[in-house]
């Protein structure tokens, strides 16, 4: 777990990825990893807190209540109608288990640790040969971050939005957190000796 105020070394998917490996997962029937990725990202938390769930935390829900271990601080967490169904057919697909079962268990039926996950979406990174290096939990917090920024026309209002989501302390460690920072680096050095611009 990272500490407070530090970030964590992960990327994020691009949006088409993300939903490609929502497929290849379904595809594989690998329904308790589809369903952690889904929610992961539909509600922006942290994969700590995420893999504590249960069926019964958000199976035909509209919203979720969750108190986040790291922060302590009580959050209220609309799900889409969309993201409902989504959850839905995962729970149909997987057999209709007890909802008093975490929706990602381990083999003795309690949460699966972060270091095993961890070490899973690696092999799923590798299977599915997805363009990322870092995978890890905070993979999908960040493709949701990616995901509002883009989807708001990359504007100050989804950066300031997401700042408030996320609780960062400032709107340049959401903008690191996402992989905007790394990006204009990026454009930065490709763009070297693209200008005509003769300097005497």
């Amino acid at each position: 777990m990272s500490k407070k105020g530090q970030l964590t070394k992960a990327d994020y998917l691009p949006y088409r990825e993300f939903v490609g490996f929502l497929d290849k997962l379904r595809g594989d029937k690998q329904y308790k990893w589809e369903i952690y990725a889904t929610v992961t990202f539909a509600t922006a938390l942290r994969g700590g807190d995420a893999r504590l769930f249960k069926w019964y935390d958000i199976l035909n829900k509209d919203k979720i209540i969750v108190s986040e271990r790291k922060t302590e601080k009580t959050r209220k967490i609309p799900l889409s109608p969309e993201t409902q169904k989504r959850i839905k057919e995962i729970y149909i697909l997987a057999g209709e288990p007890d909802v008093a079962e975490y929706i990602c268990p381990n083999s003795f039926g309690g949460p699966m640790t972060i270091q095993h996950i961890n070490r899973t979406l690696k092999t799923f990174r590798d299977k599915y040969g997805l363009s990322i290096d870092a995978f890890s939990t905070h993979t999908f917090r960040k493709t949701f971050g990616r995901y509002v920024y883009e989807s708001m026309g990359r504007s100050a209002e989804a950066l300031t939005l997401l700042n408030s989501i996320f609780k960062h302390t400032s709107i340049e460690i959401t903008k690191t957190y996402i992989g905007l920072r790394d990006d204009e680096m990026d454009k930065m050095f490709a763009g070297l000796f693209a200008s005509k611009v003769c300097f005497n």
